[in-house]
């Protein structure tokens, strides 16, 4: 757009300033003359130019909420943004009609492509490979159009209830699989443990004999309990074999 244009005093010139993070575009008699460097220039009254000033600074782009369908016929409403600075304030003024509008578009062709080629749970799953994607695809329209690209990224993608029911069902099964299986897995150890112990009782009587000695003890340390030992004699004897003898 054209940037007005101060009078100095009196009223005898007219002045302009492009900032750091600008350049101008100075047009005489409505021909591009040149391009303006930051400062401030001065013009006489009665020069018939004019200046368009022209960002360079990065700028967000957001492509809102479209609904596009997914290679597996689902329907989902993805919101785009964008990160772009103008690189070539002549070309992007000229070579369209308005960079931004046709930046715009680009993205959002670029986007119903992408988006048909993939089911939902690629689209899910593959957002940063989108991203890279769509960057790639927009890019080179931008440039020709002084504009350039940095980058593209998928904000949100939104399903519809009836996926979104699915997909938690999905993950509830997944949560209740994996709790499963990390209860079998316990269960299994602790079986293996008891057999391990089993067997490593009935290889030494004397560890069997010092494990109920140790149960005895424990019962009769609590208040209130009688331990009658018949035979006392035989627990500090080692057991043999009811084969032997």
């Amino acid at each position: 757009m054209m940037a007005p244009m101060k009078r100095t005093t009196f009223g005898f010139r007219k002045e302009i300033t492009v900032f750091e993070f600008e350049r101008g575009l100075l047009y005489r008699d409505g021909r591009l003359e040149r391009t303006l460097e930051p400062g401030r220039y001065q013009f006489g009254r009665s020069e018939r130019v004019e200046v368009a000033k022209i960002s360079l600074r990065e700028t967000s782009h957001v492509v809102p909420g479209q609904g596009l369908l997914t290679a597996d016929r689902i329907e989902v409403r993805v919101t785009l943004v964008a990160q772009y600075r103008v690189t070539d304030p002549a070309l992007a003024l000229h070579a369209v009609e308005n960079y931004s509008e046709q930046l715009h578009q680009e993205l959002q062709l670029a986007l119903r492509d992408v988006v048909a080629a993939r089911t939902i749970d690629q689209l899910l799953e593959g957002r940063a490979e989108i991203g890279t994607e769509l960057l790639r695809l927009a890019a080179e329209p931008a440039r020709r159009y002084g504009v350039e690209l940095s980058r593209v990224g998928l904000r949100d993608v939104i399903l519809p209830r009836e996926v979104q029911r699915v997909l938690m069902l999905e993950v509830e099964a997944d949560r209740t699989g994996r709790a499963d299986l990390v209860k079998a897995r316990h269960e299994v150890a602790a079986a293996r443990a008891r057999a391990n112990t089993a067997k490593l009782l009935a290889e030494n009587p004397e560890v069997a004999r010092m494990q109920e000695l140790d149960a005895l003890l424990a019962l009769a340390g609590k208040g209130g309990n009688v331990v009658v030992l018949p035979n006392l004699a035989d627990l500090f004897a080692p057991r043999r074999d009811r084969n032997e003898g």
